[in-house]
C-alpha cells in the first residue's frame, strides 16, 4: 500500500474540512446577480449574471466531488452557536460524511447541467439575474439542508426553499397562470410547513434537543404514547408537502408554469429535500407504529393514484409531475415499512434519471408551439438523440436491468418481505412500477412515435447548449450503477428480480400497444371506463373538493370573523363612543354661563360628598 506524500494528504484533508463552505459558493453567485438588477449594471445586458452563477456552481461541484474522492470515511462534525438565551440554546450543527458528500455532488452537478441548459432555453429572456440567482439560492439551500444536523435549521432551510419555489415559479409573473401556480405552490407547501413547525416546537420539551443525531439516540429508549404520536405525525407533514404526497400534492403540477430549467431542478432534486429530512428522522419515526402505518398508506396511495393520474394527462409537464409524486410515494412506503436502507438507495438513484427525462422533454417544449401531447408526434425522425435520452432516463426510473433503478426497486421489494403485509406492499410496488413504465412509454409514443403533426412538421432544432447537458446526463445515467458502487451499492440479481422485471415489461408492452403502435393518437376508453379516464384526467377533482371543503371552511370562518369584528367588536366600540358623545351633548345644555349656577352646583356637590363621608365613617349619624 502506497502512502500519499504529506503535501497530497494535507491538501485532501483541507478539501474535506472546507466542504462546510460549499453552500457559500452559489450564495456568492446569487449575490453578484444583484449587480445586474436594472439600474445598477445595464450596458452589458443580463447575460453575465448567468455566467457568474454558472462559474460559482461549477466551483461548488468540483469542491464537493474532490471532497467525496478525498474523504477518508471518518465523519467531521462542526457546531456554530446561533442563539443562547433564557435556557434555550440553538446551534447550527453540521456533519460531513459519505452520504452528505454524495448528495452535495449530485445537487451541484445537476445544477451545473440545468444552468448550462438554462442559458440555451432562456437565450432571449431578460430575466436572467433573478432567475439564475434563485437557482443558486436553491442549490445553497439544498447543500445546507444535507449538511445540517439541526432539525430547527432544517425547517428554516425548507422554508427558504418554499420561498424560492414561489420566486422561481413566478419568473414570468405577467401571466395569470404563472401567478396562480406560484401562489398555489407557496400556500400548499405552507400548510405542511406550519404543521411541521408545530411538531418541531412540541418535540423540544419532550426530547430535550433538536439535534437529529441526539433525537435518533433518544428514540432508542423512547416509548410510544398518544402525545408523541401526534408530534411525529406533525413532523412528517412537512416532507409530505415538499414531496407532493396526497393530500398535499396539488402544488407540483401548478409549479410547472415556471421556466423548464427550474422544472428540471425542482422535480429532480428540490422535491427530495423533504425526503432527506424524512430519512434522517426515520429512526425517530419508527418509535410509533401509527406513524409508520400512515407513511405506508400515504406513500402507497400516492404511488398508485399518481401513476394512474399521469396516464390520463395530456399536458407534458402535468404527466411528469404526477410521475414524480408516484415515484416518491414508493420512497415513503419504504420508510413506513422500515426499509430505511432501501429508501436511502432510492433517494440516491432518483435525481439523475428524472433530470434526464425532463432535459429531453424541455427540448420539445422549447421548439414547439404546444406542449399538449395530443398535438405532438413524429419527432423520432427529427430528434432521435433526445428520444434516446428520454428512453435512457425512463429506463433508469423503472425496474429494467442493468440500470440503477432496477437495483433500488429490487432491493425494496426484497426488504418488504419483513413487513407486516409483505404480499400487499409488494403488489403495490410491482403495480406502480408497471404503471410508471406504461406512462413513460405513453409520453414517448405521443411525442416521438407516429407521424409528424402540424405542430412538429417544422420543429426547429434547439441550441447545442440544451443538447449537451442531456447527452452528459445520458452517459451518467448509463454509468450510474458503476458510480454508486463506490458507495458500496451494487445492482445484484436476487429475490423478486423476475417479478419486478416482468412488471416493467408488462407496462412497456401495454404502453407500446396503446400509444406507440396504435393508429389512434390518444385512445379513449369506453363505457364506465370513460368516466374513470375523465376523473383521472381531472386529478380526481381534488381541487374542486378542496374548494368545497378546506377553502369553503376557511371562507366561512373568515366571514364569521368579519361579522364578529363588524357587529360585536366595532359595534360595541362605536356604540360606546356614540353614548359618550350624546351624554356630552346633553350635558352641554346645562351650561348657562352664569357664576351663580356654577357656585350652586359646587355647593350641592360639596354637601352631597359631606353627607356620603358622614354616613360612611359615622354610622350612628343615621340613628339621630
Amino acid at each position: 500500500m502506497t502512502v500519499p506524500p504529506p503535501e497530497t494528504a494535507s491538501f485532501a484533508t483541507s478539501v474535506v474540512e472546507t466542504a462546510f463552505l460549499i453552500p457559500l459558493y452559489p450564495l456568492l453567485g446569487a449575490f453578484f446577480s444583484l449587480l445586474w438588477v436594472p439600474g445598477l449594471i445595464s450596458r452589458t445586458g443580463p447575460r453575465p449574471a448567468g455566467y457568474i452563477n454558472l462559474l460559482f456552481n461549477l466551483v461548488a461541484f468540483l469542491h464537493s466531488l474532490a471532497a467525496w474522492i478525498a474523504f477518508s470515511g471518518t465523519p467531521l462534525t462542526r457546531s456554530w452557536p446561533w442563539l443562547d438565551t433564557a435556557g434555550l440554546s440553538i446551534r447550527f450543527d453540521a456533519t460531513i460524511n459519505t452520504p452528505v458528500l454524495i448528495a452535495m455532488t449530485m445537487i451541484c452537478g445537476i445544477h451545473v447541467l440545468a444552468q448550462v441548459y438554462a442559458i440555451g432555453y432562456l437565450e432571449m429572456d431578460w430575466g436572467w439575474p433573478r432567475f439564475f440567482g434563485c437557482l443558486s439560492v436553491f442549490e445553497a439551500g439544498l447543500c445546507a439542508l444535507v449538511l445540517t444536523d439541526s432539525l430547527f435549521f432544517a425547517y428554516v432551510v425548507l422554508e427558504l426553499l418554499t420561498l424560492g419555489t414561489y420566486l422561481v415559479v413566478g419568473t414570468w409573473f405577467n401571466q395569470s397562470l404563472v401567478v396562480k401556480g406560484a401562489r398555489d405552490a407557496f400556500l400548499t407547501k405552507r400548510v405542511g410547513d406550519l404543521v411541521l413547525l408545530a411538531g418541531l416546537v412540541a418535540l423540544l420539551p419532550v426530547a430535550g434537543s433538536w439535534n437529529i443525531n441526539a433525537l435518533n439516540a433518544w428514540a432508542e429508549q423512547a416509548t410510544p404514547s398518544p402525545g408523541l404520536t401526534l408530534i411525529l405525525l406533525a413532523l412528517i407533514a412537512g416532507p409530505m408537502g415538499k414531496c407532493a404526497q396526497i393530500p398535499l400534492h396539488l402544488w407540483l403540477d401548478e409549479a410547472m408554469e415556471g421556466p423548464f430549467p427550474s422544472t428540471v431542478l425542482r422535480n429532480s432534486v428540490v422535491v427530495l429535500g423533504g425526503a432527506w429530512v424524512l430519512l434522517r428522522l426515520e429512526p425517530l419515526l419508527s418509535v410509533s407504529p401509527t406513524v409508520q402505518a400512515v407513511l405506508v398508506v400515504v406513500g402507497g396511495t400516492t404511488a398508485l393514484v399518481g401513476a394512474l393520474i399521469a396516464l390520463a394527462q395530456i399536458d407534458i409537464k402535468r404527466a411528469v409531475s404526477f410521475l414524480v409524486s408516484s415515484w416518491l410515494g414508493l420512497l415513503f412506503l419504504a420508510v413506513g415499512a422500515g426499509a430505511g436502507d432501501t429508501a436511502w438507495r432510492m433517494l440516491l438513484v432518483y435525481p439523475l434519471p428524472m433530470a434526464l427525462v425532463l432535459l429531453a422533454l424541455g427540448t420539445v417544449v422549447s421548439s414547439n408551439v404546444s406542449q399538449d401531447l395530443t398535438q405532438l408526434g413524429g419527432l423520432w425522425s427529427r430528434r432521435p438523440l433526445m428520444g434516446i435520452a428520454f428512453l435512457v432516463g425512463g429506463a433508469g426510473l423503472v425496474g429494467l436491468p442493468p440500470l440503477a433503478g432496477f437495483g433500488a426497486l429490487r432491493a425494496m421489494t426484497a426488504s418488504l418481505s419483513a413487513s407486516q403485509a409483505p404480499l400487499l406492499l409488494t403488489a403495490v410496488v410491482l403495480l406502480t412500477n408497471g404503471l410508471i413504465s406504461a406512462a413513460l412509454v405513453r409520453i414517448f409514443g405521443l411525442i416521438w412515435g407516429g407521424k409528424p403533426s402540424v405542430f412538429t412538421k417544422r420543429s426547429a432544432e434547439v441550441l447545442w447548449l440544451m443538447v449537451l447537458p442531456a447527452m452528459v446526463a445520458t452517459g451518467l445515467v448509463l454509468h450510474l450503477p458503476i458510480l454508486i458502487s463506490r458507495a458500496g451499492i451494487g445492482a445484484e440479481w436476487g429475490p423478486m428480480a423476475l417479478p419486478l422485471l416482468a412488471s416493467t415489461l408488462l407496462g412497456i408492452t401495454a404502453g407500446s400497444v396503446l400509444y406507440l403502435f396504435s393508429t389512434e393518437h390518444l385512445p379513449k376508453l369506453s363505457g364506465p371506463l370513460a368516466g374513470l379516464q375523465e376523473w383521472l384526467a381531472a386529478d380526481l377533482h381534488t381541487e374542486g373538493l378542496y374548494r368545497r371543503t378546506v377553502v369553503g371552511l376557511v371562507v366561512a370562518l373568515a366571514a364569521t370573523s368579519s361579522w364578529v369584528d363588524r357587529i360585536l367588536v366595532d359595534g360595541f366600540s362605536n356604540r360606546s363612543g356614540d353614548l359618550a358623545l350624546e351624554g356630552a351633548r346633553r350635558l352641554s345644555l346645562s351650561t348657562t354661563g352664569r357664576v351663580q349656577a356654577y357656585a350652586f352646583t359646587v355647593l350641592v356637590g360639596v354637601v352631597l360628598m359631606g353627607l356620603w363621608i358622614l354616613t360612611r365613617h359615622t354610622p350612628a349619624f343615621l340613628s339621630l
